[in-house]
């Protein structure tokens, strides 16, 4: 479906643009007090945009995060990084303000995310490293900026906010303290495109 929709948006679409967005994740993204978050704050990945009559677009991304968490316990410490793909689909809607164009963004994003738990034990002695896929996750995203042409380059400038369905990162020991990755995130980013079409 989601192929279809695309195909057909570029068939109609007035503009088509290619580029980078980038940015930091400003929320925290561990909860509870059993774990500290080492995850990089950075977001990265490549765009499409997509520009429709009256105003409105369709903007595609894969973003990159690398997540992670450590913590001690009596006989050691633990920690798992993991890295997550982010695949944004977004509906914009463009003021038509000339040079500078507000826009509104809303739209679904799936989320993979693969990591490996490493556990090192100070008595006895040892360590133990295991690989694991941590469950998919799907997020409702809002956002909004500004929009900047300066010939064929774009410049996007904005905020965007994604509720996650799930946390694919949890643990805890025993009866004692928790922690999971937070279902809500707030990342500033700016868009770098060039205009193809």
């Amino acid at each position: 479906m989601t192929a279809v929709i695309l195909t057909g948006s570029v068939c109609f679409g007035q503009s088509i643009s290619f580029g980078v967005v980038g940015g930091a994740r400003v929320s925290d993204d561990l909860s509870g007090g059993g774990a500290t978050s080492v995850s990089k704050r950075y977001v990265v990945g490549p765009a499409l945009d997509i520009g429709l009559p009256l105003g409105f677009g369709v903007e595609v991304d894969a973003l990159y995060q690398r997540e992670g968490f450590q913590g001690v316990f009596n006989s050691g410490f633990f920690g798992e990084r993991a890295n997550s793909w982010e695949f944004p689909m977004l509906l914009k809607y463009r003021l038509p303000v000339p040079l500078v164009k507000p826009f509104a963004e809303v739209g679904y994003a799936p989320r993979v995310m693969d990591g490996s738990m490493t556990t090192y034990f100070v008595s006895p002695p040892s360590t133990s490293i295991s690989s694991e896929q941590l469950p998919d996750s799907q997020g409702l995203v809002i956002g909004g900026g500004v929009q900047v042409g300066i010939g064929r380059l774009r410049l996007s400038p904005g905020v965007r906010y994604t509720h996650w369905n799930n946390t694919p990162i949890t643990g805890t020991f025993g009866n004692g303290p928790s922690w999971q990755s937070t279902q809500n995130q707030v990342d500033i980013l700016v868009g770098i495109e060039w205009k193809i079409r």
